[in-house]
């Protein structure tokens, strides 16, 4: 996705839906992660903040924005390319502990509220190359 989407063919709202769904599919790998060593003692679960990780994704803009006169409307990031960087981890939990501190009912929670949104913004991401589509057969008559 990142080709097409990188080369600017797509508008900036499509470029953050791509970082978004970038996003939900690595916080499923955490969420994963963090079930999967619900037995291993002292683990402490991880996660990714959404908005700790569109902050970075604007951040790593390539394209900055400079104001040259009073006048002009003040500078906005742009949206980079999806899959450029990384996304802020952090740990959750309390201290050094003898046992896993994965809450199963929390992470179960947690995985099924992300692919809900992952499922919301693949339909965006659709509508988006939907209305592509029809630009282009409108063009061609």
């Amino acid at each position: 996705m990142g080709g097409v989407i990188g080369k600017g063919i797509m508008d900036k709202t499509s470029r953050l839906l791509a970082h978004v769904l970038d996003y939900r599919a690595k916080r499923h790998g955490v969420i994963a992660g963090n079930l999967a060593n619900i037995d291993t003692p002292g683990y402490r679960p991880k996660d990714i903040d959404f908005d700790d990780a569109l902050k970075a994704a604007l951040k790593e803009s390539d394209l900055k924005l400079k104001v040259t006169h009073e006048g002009h409307l003040p500078a906005r990031s742009s949206i980079p390319s999806p899959g450029q960087g990384e996304f802020p981890m952090k740990e959750i939990g309390k201290g050094l502990q003898r046992d896993s501190q994965v809450d199963l009912d929390k992470e179960m929670a947690k995985m099924a509220k992300n692919n809900l949104l992952y499922e919301a913004t693949v339909r965006m991401l659709s509508k988006k190359f939907d209305e592509l589509k029809m630009v282009i057969e409108e063009g061609r008559r």
